[in-house]
Protein backbone atom coordinates (compact mmCIF):
# COMPACT_ATOMS: atom_id res chain seq x y z
CA UNK A 1 0.00 0.00 0.00
CA UNK A 2 2.75 2.43 1.22
CA UNK A 3 4.30 2.00 -2.56
CA UNK A 4 1.19 2.41 -3.85
CA UNK A 5 0.91 5.89 -2.26
CA UNK A 6 4.45 6.55 -3.87
CA UNK A 7 3.49 5.92 -7.33
CA UNK A 8 0.62 7.60 -7.34
CA UNK A 9 2.28 10.78 -5.60
CA UNK A 10 5.00 10.60 -8.13
CA UNK A 11 2.68 10.02 -11.21
CA UNK A 12 1.09 13.18 -10.02
CA UNK A 13 4.08 15.12 -9.47
CA UNK A 14 5.24 14.65 -12.98
CA UNK A 15 1.66 15.35 -14.23
CA UNK A 16 1.77 18.75 -12.65
CA UNK A 17 5.22 19.43 -13.63
CA UNK A 18 4.04 18.95 -17.24
CA UNK A 19 1.23 21.05 -16.52
CA UNK A 20 2.92 23.56 -15.28
CA UNK A 21 5.84 23.87 -17.84
CA UNK A 22 2.82 24.22 -20.68
CA UNK A 23 0.87 27.03 -18.56
CA UNK A 24 4.13 28.44 -17.75
CA UNK A 25 5.63 28.52 -21.63
CA UNK A 26 2.04 29.42 -22.62
CA UNK A 27 2.01 32.48 -20.46
CA UNK A 28 5.77 33.60 -21.36
CA UNK A 29 3.95 33.34 -24.83
CA UNK A 30 0.97 35.56 -24.27
CA UNK A 31 2.28 38.04 -21.29
CA UNK A 32 3.87 40.79 -22.30
CA UNK A 33 5.99 43.86 -21.05
CA UNK A 34 4.69 47.87 -22.70
CA UNK A 35 6.80 48.56 -24.79
CA UNK A 36 7.37 52.13 -25.42
CA UNK A 37 8.94 54.07 -28.53
CA UNK A 38 9.80 57.53 -29.93
CA UNK A 39 7.43 59.36 -32.70
CA UNK A 40 6.85 63.15 -33.34
CA UNK A 41 3.77 64.48 -33.78
CA UNK A 42 3.14 67.72 -35.23
CA UNK A 43 2.65 70.62 -33.19
CA UNK A 44 -0.38 72.96 -34.50
CA UNK A 45 -0.85 75.87 -32.35
CA UNK A 46 1.25 77.59 -29.52
CA UNK A 47 0.48 80.31 -26.76
CA UNK A 48 2.63 81.61 -24.69
CA UNK A 49 1.68 81.49 -20.78
CA UNK A 50 2.08 84.68 -19.28
CA UNK A 51 2.43 85.44 -15.30
CA UNK A 52 2.16 88.99 -13.62
CA UNK A 53 4.77 89.70 -11.31
CA UNK A 54 6.06 92.49 -8.85
CA UNK A 55 9.32 93.52 -9.25
CA UNK A 56 10.45 95.70 -6.19
CA UNK A 57 13.98 98.48 -7.30
CA UNK A 58 15.27 101.25 -5.37
CA UNK A 59 14.78 104.28 -6.36
CA UNK A 60 16.86 107.89 -4.63
CA UNK A 61 14.91 110.49 -4.36
CA UNK A 62 16.53 114.25 -4.33
CA UNK A 63 15.68 117.85 -3.40
CA UNK A 64 16.93 120.87 -2.51
CA UNK A 65 16.61 122.75 0.94
CA UNK A 66 16.47 126.49 1.77
CA UNK A 67 18.51 126.44 5.16
CA UNK A 68 19.13 130.02 6.27
CA UNK A 69 22.64 130.39 7.76
CA UNK A 70 23.50 132.77 10.30
CA UNK A 71 26.16 135.31 9.20
CA UNK A 72 29.72 135.58 10.83
CA UNK A 73 32.04 138.03 11.07
CA UNK A 74 35.85 137.48 12.44
CA UNK A 75 37.16 140.18 14.65
CA UNK A 76 41.19 139.93 15.72
CA UNK A 77 41.69 141.66 19.96
CA UNK A 78 45.20 140.77 19.37
CA UNK A 79 47.13 144.16 20.03
CA UNK A 80 50.15 144.89 17.50
CA UNK A 81 52.18 144.83 20.29
CA UNK A 82 51.39 141.29 20.81
CA UNK A 83 52.00 140.23 17.25
CA UNK A 84 55.64 141.81 17.26
CA UNK A 85 56.19 140.49 20.91
CA UNK A 86 55.14 137.22 19.67
CA UNK A 87 57.13 137.55 16.08
CA UNK A 88 60.73 138.38 18.04
CA UNK A 89 60.19 135.18 20.61
CA UNK A 90 59.31 133.00 17.58
CA UNK A 91 62.77 134.37 15.81
CA UNK A 92 64.34 133.69 18.86
CA UNK A 93 63.53 129.85 18.65
CA UNK A 94 63.68 129.74 15.05
CA UNK A 95 67.30 131.11 15.46
CA UNK A 96 68.48 129.00 18.37
CA UNK A 97 66.91 125.81 16.28
CA UNK A 98 68.63 126.16 13.14
CA UNK A 99 71.98 126.97 14.42
CA UNK A 100 73.71 124.45 12.26
CA UNK A 101 71.66 124.96 8.98
CA UNK A 102 70.43 128.50 8.09
CA UNK A 103 70.46 130.78 11.05
CA UNK A 104 69.01 133.40 9.17
CA UNK A 105 66.28 132.05 7.23
CA UNK A 106 65.21 129.79 10.33
CA UNK A 107 65.03 133.31 12.51
CA UNK A 108 62.71 134.30 9.21
CA UNK A 109 60.39 131.34 9.52
CA UNK A 110 60.43 131.37 13.53
CA UNK A 111 59.41 135.53 13.87
CA UNK A 112 56.13 134.64 10.94
CA UNK A 113 54.93 131.41 12.15
CA UNK A 114 54.98 132.62 16.10
CA UNK A 115 52.81 136.19 14.90
CA UNK A 116 50.47 134.24 12.97
CA UNK A 117 49.88 131.84 15.89
CA UNK A 118 49.14 134.95 18.51
CA UNK A 119 47.40 136.47 15.60
CA UNK A 120 44.90 133.56 15.38
CA UNK A 121 44.62 132.49 19.06
CA UNK A 122 42.87 136.42 19.55
CA UNK A 123 40.93 136.18 16.25
CA UNK A 124 37.03 135.76 17.16
CA UNK A 125 33.99 135.38 15.15
CA UNK A 126 30.31 136.43 16.21
CA UNK A 127 27.19 136.48 14.90
CA UNK A 128 26.10 139.34 13.31
CA UNK A 129 21.95 138.81 13.11
CA UNK A 130 22.35 138.76 9.34
CA UNK A 131 21.24 135.74 7.47
CA UNK A 132 22.10 134.25 4.50
CA UNK A 133 19.91 131.80 2.72
CA UNK A 134 21.73 128.62 1.18
CA UNK A 135 20.69 125.55 -0.17
CA UNK A 136 21.35 121.88 1.20
CA UNK A 137 20.78 118.65 -0.80
CA UNK A 138 18.78 116.00 0.75
CA UNK A 139 19.00 112.36 -0.43
CA UNK A 140 17.11 109.19 -0.02
CA UNK A 141 16.66 105.82 -1.30
CA UNK A 142 12.92 104.45 -1.37
CA UNK A 143 11.91 101.04 -2.69
CA UNK A 144 9.38 101.39 -5.95
CA UNK A 145 7.28 98.55 -7.66
CA UNK A 146 6.54 97.84 -11.11
CA UNK A 147 4.33 94.83 -12.42
CA UNK A 148 6.03 92.90 -15.63
CA UNK A 149 4.94 89.82 -17.34
CA UNK A 150 7.01 87.02 -16.84
CA UNK A 151 6.95 83.97 -19.60
CA UNK A 152 6.12 81.06 -17.67
CA UNK A 153 6.07 78.22 -20.55
CA UNK A 154 3.51 77.52 -23.39
CA UNK A 155 0.62 75.95 -24.19
CA UNK A 156 0.96 73.13 -26.67
CA UNK A 157 -1.73 71.72 -29.44
CA UNK A 158 -0.52 69.09 -30.94
CA UNK A 159 -2.00 66.08 -33.57
CA UNK A 160 -0.82 62.65 -33.63
CA UNK A 161 -2.31 60.27 -35.62
CA UNK A 162 -5.05 62.64 -36.37
CA UNK A 163 -6.42 63.18 -32.78
CA UNK A 164 -5.54 66.25 -31.32
CA UNK A 165 -3.51 66.76 -27.23
CA UNK A 166 -2.65 69.31 -25.49
CA UNK A 167 0.42 69.56 -23.32
CA UNK A 168 2.65 72.36 -21.48
CA UNK A 169 6.22 73.06 -22.14
CA UNK A 170 8.56 75.32 -20.57
CA UNK A 171 10.55 76.13 -24.06
CA UNK A 172 9.08 76.74 -27.29
CA UNK A 173 8.42 73.24 -29.13
CA UNK A 174 9.49 74.26 -32.49
CA UNK A 175 7.55 72.35 -35.40
CA UNK A 176 7.09 68.71 -33.91
CA UNK A 177 7.30 67.36 -30.84
CA UNK A 178 8.81 64.05 -29.39
CA UNK A 179 6.09 61.76 -28.28
CA UNK A 180 6.46 58.54 -25.81
CA UNK A 181 4.20 55.90 -27.62
CA UNK A 182 3.11 53.02 -25.45
CA UNK A 183 2.00 49.79 -27.29
CA UNK A 184 0.78 46.37 -26.05
CA UNK A 185 -1.82 44.02 -26.76
CA UNK A 186 -5.46 43.67 -26.04
CA UNK A 187 -6.01 40.83 -23.53
CA UNK A 188 -9.40 38.97 -24.61
CA UNK A 189 -10.61 37.27 -20.95
CA UNK A 190 -11.68 33.58 -21.79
Amino acid sequence: MNNLYKAIFAVMTSLALVLSSTAFADHKRHSHKSKNHVSYAKVIHVKPIYKKVRISYPKQLCWHENVNKPVKRRVSHSSPEAVVIAGVIGGVIGHELGKNNNPELATVAGAIIGSTLVHNANTQYYRTGEYRIEQRRHCRVENRYRTERQLMGYRVKYRYKGEVFTTRMRQHPGKRIPVNVEVSPIRKRY
